[in-house]
């Protein structure tokens, strides 16, 4: 029996090596193509995660109110409200805390005594409004309102003007993002205030 040649042996190795290719190059397909699908799946919301994430619902809003209440949620009763009107804002007398109105729906952010409502700054641990040096904030819905509060809040925009280092009034435009558990609930609210220039 004669023996195979060198040629005919480099052959049969280029053919294992193209075959071994093969099926690592579609290994590499079906991973990349799990790997894919994983990136693009949207993270879903926990309830009753107090979470500054922007709900999808509020993702596109320009001005307004947008407050996602989580069903069984005592103050924004379970329901998405999207609000287009013009919020209306006040810095409250020579502190940092701002009132912001929309219809029937009040708010107070304030990021605690002498202390400067920063752009982009996160105001964790907040109670329920005053809390002097701390961090607080209230949510008011027609009438009713929070006697207890867990939230945070974060100011992406915060315009105003300033005197002698002190913001002041009028607030001309503003996007704040805001968690709030009212009165110990396990259900949240999550929501955005926005007044655009």
């Amino acid at each position: 029996m004669p023996r195979p040649t060198a040629e005919a042996e480099g052959c049969r190795t280029q053919n294992i090596m193209k075959r071994i290719c093969s099926i690592l190059l579609f290994i590499l397909f079906i991973l990349l193509a799990s790997c894919n699908t994983m990136q693009t799946e949207k993270p879903t919301r926990v309830p009753g995660e107090l979470s500054l994430d922007i709900p999808s619902e509020c993702r596109t809003l320009q001005e307004g109110l947008c407050l996602v209440s989580e069903p069984g949620e005592w103050l924004g009763e379970g329901k998405t409200t999207i609000i287009t009107q013009k919020p209306e804002a006040a810095f409250i007398g020579e502190s940092t805390a701002i009132q912001i109105k929309v219809e029937e729906w009040t708010f107070i952010f304030d990021p605690g005594e002498k202390k400067p409502f920063s752009v982009g700054m996160i105001f964790p641990n907040a109670r329920l409004y005053p809390q002097g040096k701390n961090v607080g904030m209230t949510v008011e819905h027609a009438g009713k309102k929070c006697d207890e509060v867990e939230g945070s809040f974060i100011g992406d925009i915060l315009l105003s003007a300033q005197k002698e280092g002190l913001n002041t009034n009028p607030v001309s435009n503003f996007d704040i993002r805001f968690t709030i558990r009212c009165n110990n609930q396990p259900q949240v609210i999550q929501g955005r205030v926005k007044l655009p220039r």
